[in-house]
């Protein structure tokens, strides 16, 4: 089902992001929460009031995970650290192994289990014989430094984590190959977690205007990037598409239930939340756009949110 009108979105912050990415909803708090990497950055919008804070760090910010003590993990490129309360000192909770210089380190999302997943992802300068990316898992903390566990090499871009409802399965979006992948979780809450092989749920038409990248094999008649995905409580898979400015929705089988036109061309991170689960959130890119691109989508940068008819699973927390 086809929706190429973009009216019904409404910009809930007009906040221009350079690259905001990883929301998340905050029930207890009724705020959305999201990062701003190359702004040094994190976000929170209290959606009643409509008041929006910001945190600002020495330097790039890539993961921020809401823990069940009510305060944040933060990923902030040596290590993983730990702040009880929003804008509180963070100290060290696990360091980061040295990976090469032309990698990144991403946060994704938490398990049933309360065990952070991240992914060491290969920058695309370095990327010359295939993704070589490597997805880790920070184990709940049961000591003072609990272990992070290499669990899958060569697991491409790992962007977009997304748990099923009843936690065995993982789906993201493996950017520079245009495919959303799915993996299975063997003995789930065993210590370390054994992932399965990712195997392909939908592959998408590359648009040729996207920048830094190459057309991917074509076997299903979609357009655009797969950046950032959530998943619902039917376990449909909600994916941005970033070079066209759409967020699909995909169920089980990789079908597209729902197409949706985003004011934004790069729509980079997405979540459900509000009251009753069912408000659709999407952060959006700015950087990179071109000067006739802004001024076809002069708010891009922005979070934009709508209604939808599915709610969203309750955001999972790191035990700490």
């Amino acid at each position: 089902m086809a929706d190429t009108a973009s009216a019904e979105w409404q910009v809930v912050s007009d906040v221009l992001c350079a690259s905001g990415e990883a929301p998340f909803w905050s029930a207890r708090e009724e705020r959305l929460y999201w990062i701003d990497p190359p702004l040094k950055r994190a976000w929170r919008l209290h959606v009643p009031s409509g008041r929006t804070e910001h945190w600002g760090f020495a330097g790039p910010i890539t993961g921020l995970t809401p823990c069940r003590s009510g305060g944040f993990l933060l990923l902030l490129g040596d290590g993983i650290y730990h702040a009880g309360t929003w804008k509180d000192i963070p100290t060290l909770l696990a360091p980061l192994p040295s990976i090469d210089a032309d990698s990144l380190w991403r946060a994704g999302t938490c398990d049933p289990w309360g065990r952070l997943w991240l992914v060491a992802q290969t920058r695309p300068a370095a990327h010359r014989h295939g993704p070589s990316s490597t997805l880790y898992c920070l184990r709940a903390r049961s000591s003072t430094q609990p272990p992070l566990e290499p669990i899958r090499h060569h697991a491409g871009d790992c962007l977009g984590l997304s748990w099923s409802p009843d936690g065995r399965s993982v789906t993201w979006c493996n950017t520079r190959l245009g495919e959303v992948v799915q993996a299975a979780l063997s003995q789930p809450g065993s210590w370390p977690p054994e992932l399965s092989a990712p195997m392909p749920l939908a592959r998408f038409v590359l648009h040729p205007g996207a920048p830094g990248t190459q057309p991917v094999s074509v076997d299903a008649a979609f357009e655009g990037l797969p950046r950032s995905g959530t998943i619902d409580q039917a376990g449909n898979y909600w994916v941005t598409l970033i070079a066209t400015g759409r967020v699909r929705c995909l169920n089980e089988q990789g079908r597209t239930l729902l197409d949706l036109a985003l004011p934004a061309l790069y729509p980079s991170g997405v979540c459900l939340g509000g009251t009753d689960g069912r408000t659709l959130y999407v952060t959006s890119m700015r950087a990179g756009l071109s000067a006739a691109q802004l001024v076809h989508h002069p708010q891009s940068g922005a979070v934009f949110a709508r209604r939808v008819d599915a709610p969203g699973l309750a955001t999972r927390q790191y035990w700490d």
